[in-house]
């Protein structure tokens, strides 16, 4: 098996943690599912509010994902998923970018897609509203304007605006089909 990468992207309440994990199950095994807010909430920032977190703690997250994301790189047979809350190519995000990710796919000779998840922003803020660890308003802009600030035309967009989980899916898998 040829491994591959697929690197999303979107703002909180986007639908990556919901869709996703159901998206990785379907890729030939094995797979590896690196999910940026897992690493972020489960290794250092256990029991702590959003609030509460620094920006070189975000960057530490992600200097995280990018060191588990290289081991897999390096081993060259697992289909990568990496789910987060990359910019395109912001070298100063907090968060990380997507462009960083690619390199390193590149580094390793691994075909990657990048998928970024859009709706609209109403909706984003009432999911996000509605979720127990909602993102801060102040930080739901900047995030939100941060991810979406460039979407480079080689990425896949899938609008998730007034969809199902299952519909967002099935849409990205047709994506992914044709592409």
């Amino acid at each position: 098996m040829e491994p591959k990468v697929y690197i999303f992207r979107g703002a909180p309440a986007s639908g990556k943690g919901t869709v996703v994990p159901p998206f990785a199950r379907q890729l030939p095994k094995p797979i590896t599912l690196i999910e940026q807010d897992k690493l972020r909430w489960g290794l250092h920032l256990i029991g702590r509010n959003i609030e509460d977190v620094t920006e070189e703690e975000h960057y530490f997250a992600f200097r995280n994902t990018l060191l588990l994301y290289e081991e897999y790189l390096k081993v060259r047979k697992y289909n990568i998923v990496l789910e987060g809350l990359f910019t395109w190519d912001d070298v100063v995000a907090s968060q990380g970018n997507c462009k960083d990710l690619i390199g390193l796919a590149g580094l390793y000779n691994v075909p990657w897609k990048s998928i970024v998840l859009i709706a609209e922003k109403e909706e984003l803020l009432r999911r996000n509203a509605a979720r127990p660890y909602a993102t801060p308003p102040e930080e739901f802009e900047t995030l939100y304007n941060n991810i979406y600030s460039k979407i480079d035309p080689q990425e896949i967009v899938i609008d998730s605006s007034g969809k199902t989980p299952e519909q967002t899916l099935a849409e990205l898998t047709q994506k992914l089909a044709e592409v």
